[in-house]
């Protein structure tokens, strides 16, 4: 169950997500149309019809991917409390993350061009572990949830060696 205080996204996390996804499926188009060209790919053939068959289901993927952005966009949240940071994604296929504040052990910003254009970032915790990575997100939430976390994630592990 998604908490009464978890953040949402900002809104334009759906153009950037489908702006993502439209590149990538240009990508593969053009990569699909240039495999057809310089093989000369006719449909006559087995291999022709695998190899499109192929590119076929990936930009499918891709269109699913683009048309599932409001589900993404309405059941991705995330919680920063004093002990932990808990992600949540997805009603169906339901996944929440929580990362306990004494396990931190790096956060990173990343932005990529896309999300450079909107203003936006992800970021990264790291852990012994795993990584975990809340997406999208405004530059300046971003640095201010970055710095909170890294304090922290300091002060638990100054407050854990005490004892």
């Amino acid at each position: 169950m998604i908490p009464e205080n978890a953040q949402s996204l900002p809104k334009r996390v759906k153009a950037a997500w489908l702006v993502v996804d439209i590149s990538a499926l240009l990508i593969v188009f053009v990569i699909g149309l240039i495999v057809n060209l310089v093989f000369k790919l006719d449909w006559s053939g087995l291999v022709a019809i695998g190899i499109n068959g192929l590119f076929g289901i990936v930009m499918l993927a891709i269109i699913g991917d683009a048309v599932l952005i409001p589900y993404h966009y309405r059941f991705y949240k995330y919680v920063v409390n004093g002990s932990a940071v808990s992600i949540y994604k997805g009603f169906i296929w339901r996944r929440s993350e929580t990362i306990p504040l004494n396990r931190i052990q790096n956060v990173d910003t990343r932005q990529g061009p896309i999300f450079g254009f909107f203003h936006l970032q992800n970021l990264a915790i790291v852990t012994a572990a795993h990584a975990f990575k809340i997406e999208g997100i405004n530059e300046d939430v971003a640095q201010y949830l970055r710095d909170q976390l890294i304090a922290a994630a300091r002060q638990a592990r100054e407050v854990d060696t005490d004892d």
